[in-house]
């Protein structure tokens, strides 16, 4: 299953088609070989990010008394307790002042890395089987990642101008004057609705408004002002 994900994720940036997948940063970062930290959490869960910040922040001297942790990760699966040591006998190790970074360093390591691995390497195969090569090495993590889902940064003059009709059809039709007319008072939450129709998506390619190009235009508009 994850190696068909990955698949899928590959053939969204192949094909320039903006999805609405919402994986994390971390995991363009990963795809890309960038190291994710604890600023990466933060997307995922910000109170666990939170509690770990506050972990390394806490500088008094009765640390052990107040958190009480052990070299060890403790999750419900399935309704069962399972315990994951972070180090060799990790149940039985504090967490103190002095090794408090080694511990959130390694409990972020865990939940971004070695508890995903198997599952992270079959969503990278199937990516890479369609999207890899030094293609990707040009991007950045955050580049990636809007190359999926788009972006917001709207320009709708830019849409109207590159607006393209057919069936005789032009910019100065009474029927495509009116309907710019109309969608320029639209508010922001209308015309993004419009935009979801026009394209399947609501949010805009990395290129900007630009590149999208629709060609039975007018269709659509017909279709939009009925």
């Amino acid at each position: 299953m994850y190696f068909l994900i990955g698949i899928l994720c590959g053939l969204v940036i192949y094909n320039f088609i903006i999805i609405d997948l919402p994986f994390p940063l971390a995991l363009y970062k990963k795809l890309l070989h960038e190291p994710v930290g604890l600023i990466d959490m933060k997307d995922m869960s910000p109170v666990l990010a939170k509690s770990m910040q506050n972990i390394l922040d806490y500088e008094e001297a009765d640390f052990e008394e107040v958190f009480g942790l052990h070299f060890e990760i403790v999750r419900e699966v399935f309704g069962e307790k399972k315990i994951y040591e972070l180090i060799p006998d990790g149940s039985k190790v504090p967490v103190t002042w002095k090794n408090k970074k080694q511990f959130v360093d390694l409990y972020v390591d865990y939940t971004l890395n070695k508890s995903v691995d198997l599952h992270f390497e079959a969503f990278y195969k199937g990516f890479h089987k369609v999207c890899g090569g030094r293609v990707l090495e040009l991007f950045h993590s955050y580049e990636l990642m809007a190359v999926v889902v788009g972006n917001e940064d709207y320009d709708w003059e830019e849409l109207e101008k590159n607006a393209t009709y057919k069936e005789g059809y032009t910019k100065d039709n009474p029927t495509i004057v009116l309907f710019w007319q109309v969608f320029r008072e639209l508010p922001l939450e209308e015309k993004k609705k419009f935009l979801l129709f026009l394209t399947g998506s609501d949010r805009i390619p990395i290129q900007g408004m630009k590149a999208i190009k629709v060609s039975r235009f007018v269709c659509f508009i017909s279709y939009y002002l009925m």
